[in-house]
């Protein structure tokens, strides 16, 4: 099974190599959806480092809820996908400028892209509340090569003005 990778921000601080089950995410938005690179994970994280240095902290705003997934029964909170949504979204789609990304889901990601947060049992964001993006972390979708559950590789403060 190929490594595959996830770039989101949690809304509650989550410790650095945080472990969770697949099943029972953290409250989340996902600017960038499952993907493989084709250089070392080292790469990767120099590269997000970077973009962190020159990406400044933005607010987004939820809109109403919805439901994604092939049976619409995933419920989900709508993001606007107001220019900072969208500029964090294409700023990660340019860190592979060699084009060795793979995507899961090519559909859904720059014009496809649908910004959200997915509803937890516990949690979720509130229509027409604004919450602040401070920074972005990149996330092992099997850790161990378990595909029963997740990993923070490394979490990134946005630091640009």
């Amino acid at each position: 099974m190929s490594q595959k990778y996830v770039v989101a921000h949690f809304f509650d601080p989550q410790v650095p190599a945080a472990n969770f089950s697949a099943a029972a995410w953290p409250l989340h938005v996902t600017f960038l959806p499952n993907f493989t690179i084709g250089w070392p994970l080292a790469e990767l994280i120099h590269k997000l480092d970077e973009l962190a240095a020159v990406a400044a902290p933005f607010d987004i705003t939820a809109e109403g809820q919805t439901a994604f997934g092939v049976n619409e029964d995933v419920l989900v909170t709508l993001i606007r996908p107001d220019d900072n949504v969208m500029y964090m979204h294409r700023k990660l789609l340019l860190v592979p400028h060699d084009g060795s990304f793979t995507y899961d889901t090519p559909q859904f990601i720059d014009r496809g892209f649908r910004p959200h947060a997915t509803v937890q049992k516990d949690n979720r964001l509130h229509g027409g509340q604004t919450y602040h993006i401070g920074d972005i972390s990149l996330v092992d979708m099997y850790p161990n090569d378990d595909i029963n559950r997740r990993a923070i590789i490394a979490t990134f403060s946005l630091r640009g003005v």
